[in-house]
């Protein structure tokens, strides 16, 4: 008996093998997008570590041309960020090396981490970071941006203070105020960089001393 004629006698298990093809099609598909997948986020993740090396490296070293108009806003912040992490990241006690840097310095510091770590949402920020950062980074937003960004940060502040007793966390309010942060971002992204960039070069003397 040839296959196909069984088949048709027997068409419960014609009905089998469809099914076995396509699960195996089905499985097939899953793995290939899976793979893809962890390609791309290992790929995102190398990135990632190659641009901080790139930035770290930049920045290691600064004279008066690292304040320059030439330099764009956003990266003059976050290298200077990373310009005091590697100041201060071999110290012991990192939080009382912290304590010791000039107010530009720890502005620089924290506003890095601000505008690195909320890429993907501003209450990241808060749940990646603790103190002393999150308190000397609301004191830079408010004086350094100020306005809606300043507003919207000192909701999220009070919300996620793992301090404040008094105050829940609201998901669905948070999950507002991430988007109206990110729309700003969007919409704003250029003057809030520049605002923090220009104050970064009004006090560049603190870094260069």
């Amino acid at each position: 008996m040839g296959f196909f004629e069984y088949i048709s006698q027997h068409w419960y298990a014609g009905a089998a093998l469809i099914l076995l093809v396509v699960l195996t099609v089905f499985v097939w598909i899953r793995a290939m997008i899976s793979g893809r997948k962890r390609s791309e986020e290992r790929e995102r993740i190398i990135a990632e570590i190659e641009k901080e090396k790139a930035l770290r490296k930049e920045f290691k070293d600064i004279d008066e041309s690292t304040f320059s108009e030439g330099v764009d806003d956003y990266r003059l912040v976050t290298g200077l960020c990373a310009h005091v992490q590697q100041k201060i990241e071999n110290e012991e006690d990192m939080n009382a090396a912290f304590s010791l840097l000039s107010e530009a310095e720890k502005y620089a510091y924290t506003l890095g981490y601000v505008f690195e770590d909320s890429k993907n949402g501003l209450s990241e920020f808060f749940r990646a970071n603790g103190e002393p950062l999150l308190s000397v980074s609301a004191e830079a937003v408010d004086k350094v941006i100020g306005g809606e960004f300043a507003e919207i940060f000192r909701k999220e502040f009070i919300m996620l203070d793992e301090n404040d007793e008094t105050t829940s966390v609201d998901n669905n309010a948070l999950e507002i105020l991430d988007e109206s942060f990110k729309k700003l971002l969007e919409e704003s992204g250029k003057d809030i960089y520049r605002k923090a960039a220009s104050y970064m070069r009004e006090n560049k003397k603190y870094f260069l001393d």
